[in-house]
């Protein structure tokens, strides 16, 4: 057997592995009933994020049913184009392994249709510090755009236009979303963002100008 059937077999392996895993309920910041017996519960299925279960045995339990709206989703960050301050929405995403390349690369297929509900068009930039100066994030964030908001007379964010205090280096408009970047940069593979990284964005919308460009890392 060659070395990269191996490597692909290993690869799918632990997307399995890891799908099978997100059968466990996770903990939860807030409490909800349990779909199977209605206490209230913190832990939740942890590949939705959105079903909540008391115990392992009732997800168990729950699972024929569970399993027809199951779907894992990352939290972005969205700066809403009508809203005064940022929130967290969920994008569903589907694991797949390319392997046109010389090695299969597993990423992370966003739900395309949930993408269209907020942007017209997908442009992407990658933030890895804050602000042109500041220190390295821990993870660099994917801030995706609408390609064409310069053009297509969106109207300005006022979530950003809001946080920058009115001092944008360009006038975004539309809405835009954030995720932060898990793994080699430029590879579609992501982790879920948080509230806190509003103050890095808040920071690259302030310096960002067109063909001025930001310092990457691996």
């Amino acid at each position: 057997m060659s070395l990269d059937l191996l490597l692909f077999l290993a690869i799918v392996l632990t997307i399995l592995l890891k799908n099978w895993k997100s059968t466990t309920p996770t903990p939860s910041s807030t409490k909800s009933p349990c779909i199977r017996c209605g206490m209230l519960t913190s832990l939740r299925c942890s590949s939705c994020h959105e079903a909540y279960y008391c115990s392992p045995e009732h997800i168990t339990a729950d699972w024929k049913n569970h399993k027809v709206v199951c779907r894992p989703g990352f939290e972005a960050l969205l700066f809403p184009v009508d809203a005064a301050a940022p929130v967290l929405v969920k994008i569903p995403y589907t694991s797949k392994v390319d392997t046109d390349g010389l090695e299969p690369t597993p990423y992370h297929d966003l739900d395309s249709a949930t993408l269209r509900r907020f942007l017209h068009g997908l442009e992407m930039k990658y933030v890895s510090r804050i602000g042109s100066h500041g220190h390295l994030l821990e993870r660099p964030l994917v801030v995706m755009y609408g390609s064409d908001f310069r053009v297509d007379n969106s109207p300005l964010n006022q979530c950003i236009a809001g946080i920058t205090g009115g001092r944008m280096g360009i006038p975004w408009a539309g809405n835009v979303l954030v995720l932060r970047q898990k793994g080699r940069l430029y590879y579609e593979t992501y982790e879920s963002a948080s509230m806190e990284d509003a103050s890095a964005m808040a920071k690259f919308f302030e310096e960002y100008q067109d063909f001025v460009p930001y310092e990457f890392s691996d």
